[in-house]
């Protein structure tokens, strides 16, 4: 027993209060992680498992280097060796349903945005899943689902998360590091088990299905919320701010005008 889960056993505090701390104590140890010196891409190694055998959920391929690491829309992730958290963690949402596998996304946003406040307030989840400060973006999520008919059978979340890496190429003008915001550096090692920590804690509302309690602080975290802001889709350039998304995860524009539009992925920019 560690000597957090000590202090709380020792407050006379409602139960359910104390129950939750001690879970969040100890679920360190259900963690399975792999760790890779180099590899291509973190997701594409965890597939190439999957393939092989079936591994326990919440198992992490953690690498040092990715040579072909991807982000979405087939971007290429960049990341120096040994900087930054590149981790793909493998995760059986068997109940979830194929049009509510955003809601995956939106727990393992707020998961890294509940990390990233223990360090420095004014993180911000970009739709539909980039984790930005201010206007700069210090983390990408890519999720690949496996399907079973109207359920996903497995998922395989990658996650880059700049850590300490201090500069970046000209074709990245908008990339920040944790360290540039707090002008610290960080263990790696240790960082990545506070992460998983907080990903996990919210995992679980996906577990019991709490789609309410995750769009209520998924949309609280939302880049530019309520906010009047310039956007682009294929009518050309209009002024509105965003409301929230669907359950599918369709993103929610009140124009100037007062009109509600909805959006796809790749359907909208932010300009």
């Amino acid at each position: 027993m560690t000597d957090c889960c000590a202090k709380i056993r020792q407050k006379k505090q409602l139960n359910v209060y104390i129950i939750k701390s001690l879970y969040f104590c100890t679920v360190k140890n259900i963690f399975n992680i792999l760790n890779y010196d180099k590899i291509s891409s973190t997701n594409d190694e965890a597939k190439i498992l999957l393939q092989k055998i079936k591994l326990p959920e919440f198992t992490i391929i953690s690498a040092k280097e990715q040579t072909i690491g991807r982000g979405q829309r087939e971007n290429i992730w960049f990341s120096e060796s040994d900087r930054n958290l590149l981790i793909s963690i493998i995760t059986y949402t068997k109940r979830l349903k194929a049009h509510e596998q955003f809601y995956l996304s939106k727990v393992i946003s707020l998961g890294i945005i509940e990390y990233l406040e223990t360090k420095k307030n004014g993180f911000t989840i970009k739709w539909p899943n980039d984790i930005y400060f201010e206007n700069k973006k210090i983390c990408g999520i890519l999720i690949e689902n496996t399907l079973s008919g109207t359920k996903i059978k497995n998922s395989v979340i990658g996650i880059g998360l700049n850590i300490n890496q201090k500069k970046f190429p000209d074709f990245l003008p908008d990339a920040i590091s944790l360290s540039d915001i707090t002008k610290k550096n960080y263990n790696l090692k240790k960082e990545l088990h506070i992460l998983l920590n907080y990903i996990f804690e919210n995992y679980q509302n996906l577990k019991f299905e709490n789609f309410d309690t995750i769009d209520k602080k998924y949309h609280n975290c939302m880049y530019k919320m309520n906010k009047i802001s310039e956007f682009k889709d294929i009518n050309g350039i209009f002024k509105g701010k965003i409301t929230g998304t669907l359950p599918e995860g369709k993103l929610i524009i009140q124009t100037s005008e007062g009109i509600l539009q909805y959006y796809n992925f790749k359907e909208v920019e932010f300009l």
